[in-house]
């Protein structure tokens, strides 16, 4: 029991600092559009790579913003419902939300990793004017889907010794 609380915990700090560091990618996606938008009217000189770079950067964003919001029981759930059920209720909720989850999150980490794994090997890149490499981005998604997983574990293991409440 004392392992699983260590495990959760090490989740938890892991994501929470994997969070902090890609929260300052919106900064580099705000900076990116904005660099984007002053060359093209005020210069008359648009770029080819700054949508490219920032649909990856923000690709990134989504998959560990996902777990960070996850740890912090930030999602939206119907409270009027919710907070109206006793104890077990919440915890029979909680366990089937995790068991929805964990089918989706692993059909998604099956896909993504024999894609990613694909795209790796063929050294796979953008169409277009701005060729940039897609497999780093095609291999965060099975990374950033396990880190996902990793946050349902440790949630439901808290939720388990809480006795499902928030």
């Amino acid at each position: 029991m004392q392992t699983l609380k260590k495990l959760t915990a090490s989740i938890k700090r892991c994501i929470e600092s994997i969070g902090s560091v890609t929260s300052f990618l919106i900064l580099v996606i705000i900076a990116i559009t904005t660099y984007e938008v002053v060359a093209r009217y005020a210069f008359n000189s648009p770029t080819s790579w700054a949508w490219p770079i920032n649909k990856q950067l923000f690709a990134v964003f989504v998959m560990v913003a996902g777990s960070y919001t996850l740890i912090h029981k930030s999602h939206i759930r119907i409270e009027m419902l919710y907070e109206r059920f006793p104890g077990y209720m919440k915890k029979t909720v909680n366990l089937l939300t995790l068991l929805a989850a964990l089918c989706f999150l692993g059909s998604l980490l099956w896909k993504s990793s024999s894609m990613g794994f694909d795209a790796w090997q063929n050294k796979e890149k953008m169409v277009g004017v701005f060729k940039l490499p897609l497999y780093p981005l095609k291999m965060l998604i099975p990374i950033g889907t396990a880190i996902f997983l990793g946050a349902c574990f440790a949630i439901y293991i808290g939720d388990r010794d809480k006795g499902g409440e928030k």
